[in-house]
């Protein structure tokens, strides 16, 4: 499965094998996809954490140095007034995820629509990759959504327990943290229950409200950019369309003759006439030709054979028991060939022989 990563500047998707993102570097599109290791992956953090805005780097500097103050100031056998707890910095960056900046927020919307829309994903369906829907099934939404609800509940068991407030949130973080991978594997992986549709519901409505917003062109592109950097090697059947070999007609000329046998008349327009008028209605592209001993028919030789197989039955079809039925047929393959061309040729073979 395909993951995707939106941040201030761009969008990676993550595959099996290789990460590919496509993001805007002061004006300038970039674009890259490499090996998923674990430097890649480092570098890509690296790339997502320096596009935060400075607000996000001010808070989190604050709360680092609040966090550590107590191991500093035991350095010096001091004690520091004010000091936060390590789990403080988790709530930190799971709460971001619903406050994204104004960009990140489209740049999360033209993620999903790319993830919704089921044609071929390319600029040229950029319209209707538009249009797709803005939510995603998988976002990491979920995830958030999964944390902030086990932490609550563990919160409160811990507390009507008897265990102190600020000891039950952090056993209730511990805990949160330790159960997430489990919990989010049933919500994505098992068979969907009342429980799955309202969790999903509630991560949809906050993909909308909060998570996402209507993306512009260039949000949609860079989308479209990374998604097929990263088709391009793990999966190119979904962006190219396949091409269907052109079907070579072999066109070919038939000569029919179809005799009843045992009538009481010597005569045949009966018989000719009917598959004449066959001839006439049907809906294949044949060109055909009467003449006093037979009829002659040019077509694909497909077509001629299924034309032969209906000429057959036309005498039965008038009441004959018995039917002999003669057919020559010529079929060139080295160049094309026609009745008008082999007309031509003769007449023109006569012309000469009489200078």
């Amino acid at each position: 499965m395909v993951k995707g990563l939106s941040f201030q500047k761009g969008i990676i998707f993550i595959g099996r094998k290789y990460a590919a993102c496509s993001y805007n570097d002061n004006g300038i599109e970039r674009l890259w996809i490499k090996p998923v290791t674990p430097k890649n992956m480092l570098y890509t953090g690296k790339l997502v954490f320096l596009s935060m805005p400075l607000w996000f780097h001010l808070i989190l500097g604050v709360l680092v140095l609040l966090i550590t103050l107590p191991f500093i100031f035991n350095l010096f056998g001091r004690t520091p007034g004010v000091s936060l707890p390590w789990y403080v910095l988790v709530y930190f960056l799971f709460g971001t995820h619903f406050w994204f900046p104004k960009e990140l927020r489209k740049y999360h919307g033209a993620e999903h629509k790319v993830f919704s829309y089921k044609d071929k994903v390319s600029v040229r369906h950029l319209k209707e990759i538009k249009k797709a829907n803005i939510t995603n099934r998988y976002c990491s939404t979920n995830v958030i959504i999964l944390f902030f609800i086990l932490a609550a509940a563990l919160t409160l068991l811990f507390f009507l327990y008897g265990v102190e407030w600020g000891v039950s949130v952090e056993r209730a973080t511990y805990g949160a943290l330790l159960m997430l991978p489990f919990m989010t594997y049933w919500l994505h992986r098992t068979k969907e229950t009342i429980v799955h549709k309202w969790l999903i519901a509630l991560s949809g409505y906050l993909q909308k409200q909060v998570t996402t917003s209507e993306p512009d062109d260039l949000h949609v592109k860079t989308a479209i950019r990374a998604y097929r950097k990263l088709a391009l090697k793990e999966f190119p059947y979904k962006i190219r369309k396949t091409r269907r070999k052109r079907e070579v007609k072999h066109m070919a000329i038939a000569d029919i003759t179809i005799m009843p046998l045992g009538s009481a008349s010597t005569s045949v327009s009966e018989v000719v006439t009917e598959v004449h008028r066959m001839l006439k209605e049907t809906k294949l592209p044949v060109t055909y030709e009467l003449t006093p001993m037979s009829t002659i028919i040019e077509g694909d030789i497909k077509d001629l054979y299924e034309l032969m197989k209906e000429i057959q039955e036309v005498p039965f079809k008038l009441g004959h028991k018995r039917v002999a039925t003669n057919i020559r047929i010529d079929d060139r393959r080295d160049k094309p060939s026609s009745m008008k061309a082999k007309m031509e040729t003769v007449n023109k073979n006569l012309e000469i022989n009489k200078e």
